[in-house]
């Protein structure tokens, strides 16, 4: 009877996110199938060909005529790489986890992960971190793609620094979307179809509103002060929370202020 009691009584494991069964369970699941190995190979692929055409480009006309131009190639290789790993991130990072949740449900095996020892954050973090991790994991694949602008020159370790940092953040925000329409949502192609509408919402038509009040700004110039203040408020958060903006404006304050913060 004591044992009975005392086992009742117990509090359930805590485990920390470096030994949680679910991130253990999912990256298991998808690196012994196909499908993670195909998207890495896809990715790094596609990565490569974009790299081929744009130092082909760069370069045919101009490596024997002007060697400076090569710093210049190297830039322009290494931002395109960096833009494009983002949209890349912005595409798999939803996919991986709209269906982290949704799909338990569609399963019919929520319940019985809800009854387990795990709490509702362990979870949310066990879904979250394999899918973040899959994507670190491709981020770090493509550093010796973007090292490849080290040959050409004109790109430093802190610009590496900065184009990591941006895709680990991107890579978060991206699977944490698809995280919360997948949690609040039964089916897995509704939380799909949301996840995508706002990234591009967010991203792509907020960036471009944002890039056309920063193009007229000079309309502003006979407005008020509190209205100028909210422009600048407004054009401040959307580029910095735009990881496109976001990548293009350290690039050009790194090399202007010669500076990384």
């Amino acid at each position: 009877m004591e044992k009975t009691t005392s086992s009742l009584h117990e509090k359930p494991p805590r485990w920390n996110w470096m030994n949680n069964p679910i991130i253990a369970k999912e990256l298991k699941g998808r690196m012994r199938g196909r499908q993670g190995f195909i998207i890495l190979t896809a990715y790094l692929g596609l990565l490569s060909l974009v790299i081929y055409g744009v130092y082909t480009y760069t370069i045919q006309n101009t490596y024997y005529r002007d060697p400076g131009l090569l710093q210049q190639a190297g830039k322009q290789v290494f931002l395109i790489v960096v833009l494009l790993e983002i949209i890349l991130t912005g595409f798999i990072g939803p996919a991986l986890t709209a269906g982290a949740i949704s799909s338990e449900r569609e399963r019919q095996t929520f319940d019985q992960l809800r009854i387990s020892l795990l709490s509702a954050k362990d979870i949310v973090i066990g879904k979250l971190g394999a899918s973040v991790m899959y994507l670190l994991l491709l981020i770090v694949a493509a550093i010796p793609l973007q090292s490849l602008a080290f040959f050409l020159g004109g790109v430093g370790m802190a610009e590496v620094l900065i184009s990591i940092w941006i895709l680990t953040l991107s890579a978060v925000n991206f699977c944490t979307l698809g995280l919360y329409f997948s949690s609040i949502n039964k089916r897995t192609s509704i939380a799909t179809t949301l996840s995508y509408s706002t990234l591009v919402i967010s991203v792509l038509i907020l960036g471009a509103i944002a890039y056309i009040v920063a193009e007229n700004s000079y309309l502003m110039s006979s407005s008020s002060t509190e209205i100028q203040s909210w422009t600048l408020n407004f054009l401040w958060t959307i580029f910095s929370t735009n990881p496109f903006s976001a990548a293009v404006i350290s690039e050009f304050m790194l090399v202007e202020e010669q500076s990384l913060f």
